[in-house]
């Protein structure tokens, strides 16, 4: 289970490069946040079941792998609680 504060930086990330022509998906994150893959799905999944983030379902792995990520209106909710911005 992911901590309020990693699902923060997620979205965080999430947010960052969603203006990128770049579609964003677990191994961008991994590498924009400096954790493995695999916590990055679970991180996501977290997120999912939360309704942070919405994205479309791959067959890669580790599971789940999503694609063109991106921040929910409750998602943005969470961020500006937690410290994060959501103005582009």
């Amino acid at each position: 289970m992911s901590t309020d504060a990693d699902l923060a930086r997620l979205l965080q990330a999430v947010k960052e490069r969603d203006d990128g022509v770049t579609s964003v998906d677990n191994a961008m994150l991994a590498a924009a946040l400096d954790w493995p893959v695999a916590s990055v799905s679970q991180c996501l999944q977290d997120a999912k079941e939360r309704s942070f983030i919405w994205g479309s379902r791959s067959g890669h792995l580790p599971a789940p792998w999503f694609t063109d990520i991106e921040i929910t209106v409750q998602g943005k909710r969470f961020l500006t609680q937690n410290g994060g911005t959501t103005k582009k």
